[in-house]
């Protein structure tokens, strides 16, 4: 049976992480059911450890381009 694992990070974010397939796959099983292998990880995610940087975090109400393109 094939197997996904996906990284969930100290923070709460998920991250795909590698893809194991089985010999019979595109045979009879075509990958991955519902049920994730979790990997914890003890450090933030990149969106994180990002956040702080971002110049301008409430862009939503004052980011030009979403005014010009008239998008809300």
């Amino acid at each position: 049976m094939c197997v996904q694992s996906d990284w969930v990070f100290s923070c709460g974010h998920r991250a795909f992480a590698k893809f194991d397939n089985c010999a019979s796959f595109g045979r009879g099983c075509y990958g991955a059911g519902g049920n994730h292998q979790d990997v914890y990880v003890q450090d933030i995610c990149n969106d994180c450890k990002l956040r702080p940087l971002d110049p301008n975090p409430q862009a939503v109400t004052n980011d030009p381009y979403r005014k010009k393109r008239k998008i809300r």
